[in-house]
């Protein structure tokens, strides 16, 4: 089977509906189906599926395409692997060189220079004894070493470099893993005297490392740089290990720092996951939500702790989550406090974790009032209208204010939210060219028109960027024209546009033809206006008395 039919055979066997639910909660709107964005935060649906086309957009970020650009996006794939992950799916067997033409070489060979690396590191660590001695003196168990691949970055300039140089990884490789950096005297390692954590994706590949020092220098750590395997912000360190128990068990423990993450699971709190020194962001959150729908944050009692406790609160609710948040005593961290005094009381902390609303009322500043509306800025966030109304009657409880006295400020937050919203529109809508975004709806809906609608435009005279480079490429394989064929040619602002039209075409298909022909009229117009419009500037009168006869032509036609 040729690659592009297989391609074609892997889409046709794949409902993107019933794909997509995995991820997302899709619910029949018209004849599409509407959910939540699962690429950016949002309170109201704007992302849309075609059952019939094949194809999903939101009408909020502009993320769109076919189901392998939805699995790319999500799982942060590249083309080769969500076609080999989705031929596995659907019973397809791609021969070596179909599988393998559309791989990413940059993307495989930072995974496997970054597995070489792992091993580099880990061996360092085996044979450096103040490492191992610093290991120890935190009570770092042998057991947690080989479980989470700990290794060590020696002080030489280029040792890792040197190592993977003579396994034949060229420079220009080398400098996309984010290992190494560039100063006057060329390239040189990024981690030197640190302990280092590997960081993996949920499929065990090691896509980044962190580097601890063990003494008082600054940075005390740093993270490697993003690549194409590697985006911080969708990122938790231990969530390879921890998948397994946060499904078990219903619930996710999030701590601030790798070694809480992996003290946590050596205590046998083997749920926890740690965000790489950023705020949470509603990407990593993402992650969780596949395994569970409750998270609970362990954070230091300190300032910094409470404020970035708050910080996640927002986003956690944002993402539909019930979250609860325990401060640890005298300034401990989970590490610490795990190491002092054993696995039974921090338990107990975990199982009196106070609420979001109440740790979110209790820390907020101002009377009353003041609190309360913190906490509503925080419940209007909330997507899970269960959930929303949960948190409410706890804030009423709480602040000993009337619940329908809360509701009615509420529906006021919510309703200033929405308008702003509603702001926003769609890239073919209310724009001033919008003849031209309909034109090109009408040929992406009916491609047989093509070949009609080119014979009658002029490309070069488009004005928008976007629909101009569309139409070229349409007219590159008009004989051979689908929507398939126009999104496996097209960039990322392009693909938008194509995903965009194709749900909301914004013209009746009933009337294709004379929508066609009212979409050229209105650009045959606006041509002749603006030849006028130079003509007059420039006072050519012959070519305005030219023009002046094209008009009555135009207004007969």
């Amino acid at each position: 089977m040729k690659t592009d039919r297989a391609l074609e055979e892997i889409k046709s066997r794949t409902d993107i509906v019933e794909f997509i639910s995995d991820y997302v909660a899709l619910k029949k709107s018209g004849q599409n189906y509407k959910g939540l964005c699962p690429f950016h935060s949002e309170k109201t649906p704007s992302f849309m599926v075609s059952q019939s086309k094949q194809i999903f957009h939101c009408f909020g970020c502009g993320a769109g395409g076919d189901v392998v650009a939805f699995l790319m996006k999500q799982e942060n794939l590249s083309f080769g692997e969500a076609l080999r992950y989705l031929a596995k799916k659907t019973g397809i067997v791609l021969s070596d060189h179909q599988s393998g033409r559309y791989v990413s070489d940059k993307r495989d060979s930072i995974l496997k220079i970054n597995e070489e690396a792992l091993h580099y590191f880990k061996n360092n660590l085996q044979a450096s004894g103040p490492a191992l001695d610093y290991l120890k003196k935190r009570d770092i168990s042998d057991e947690s070493i080989d479980r989470f691949h700990i290794g060590y970055a020696t002080g030489q300039r280029d040792g890792l470099l040197t190592h993977l140089k003579k396994k034949g990884h060229a420079d220009s490789v080398l400098i996309k893993t984010g290992l190494f950096a560039e100063d006057s005297g060329g390239l040189r390692d990024m981690f030197r005297r640190r302990i280092i954590f590997p960081i993996f994706n949920v499929k065990n590949d090691a896509i980044a490392f962190g580097g601890r020092v063990m003494d008082d220098a600054l940075p005390k750590y740093i993270n490697s740089p993003e690549t194409d395997v590697f985006k911080k912000s969708e990122t938790l360190f231990a969530i390879n290990l921890a998948k397994e128990d946060i499904r078990k068990k219903g619930d996710a423990i999030i701590v601030e720092g790798y070694l809480d993450a992996l003290v946590c699971h050596q205590f046998g709190f083997a749920n926890t996951v740690a965000p790489l020194g950023t705020a949470l962001t509603s990407r990593q959150l993402q992650k969780i939500k596949l395994l569970a729908r409750n998270v609970v944050l362990v954070f230091d009692s300190d300032e910094a702790g409470i404020s970035a406790a708050r910080r996640s609160l927002g986003v956690i609710c944002d993402t539909g989550f019930t979250a609860k948040v325990l401060l640890l005593p005298g300034g401990e961290d989970p590490d610490s406090f795990l190491r002092k005094s054993g696995p039974a009381p921090f338990k107990k902390l975990l199982a009196d974790a106070v609420s979001s609303v109440e740790f979110l009322y209790k820390t907020a500043k101002g009377d009353r009032t003041e609190r309360v509306r913190e906490v509503l800025a925080v419940i209007v966030s909330a997507k899970d209208l269960i959930l929303a109304d949960a948190m409410l009657g706890e804030l009423a409880d709480r602040s000993r204010i009337n619940e329908s006295v809360l509701r009615n400020e509420l529906d006021k937050m919510r309703s200033k939210s929405s308008q702003r919203a509603s702001g926003l529109s769609g890239k073919a809508r209310e724009v001033s060219n919008r003849e031209e975004y309909l034109l090109l709806s009408a040929v992406i809906a009916f491609p047989e028109r093509a070949e009609a609608v080119l014979s009658r435009i002029s490309i070069n005279d488009l004005k928008e960027n976007t629909v101009r480079s569309i139409f070229n490429k349409i007219k590159a394989c008009k004989d051979a024209l689908t929507v398939d064929s126009i999104l496996a040619c097209a960039d990322e602002a392009e693909l938008s546009l194509i995903t965009e039209l194709s749900i909301r075409p914004g013209f009746d298909p009933e009337h294709i033809g004379q929508n066609i022909d009212d979409c050229l009229m209105t650009m045959r117009k606006k041509g002749f206006e603006e030849r006028k419009r130079l003509a007059e500037i420039s006072g050519d009168v012959l070519l305005l008395d030219s023009l002046l006869k094209e008009k009555r032509k135009l207004m007969k036609g």
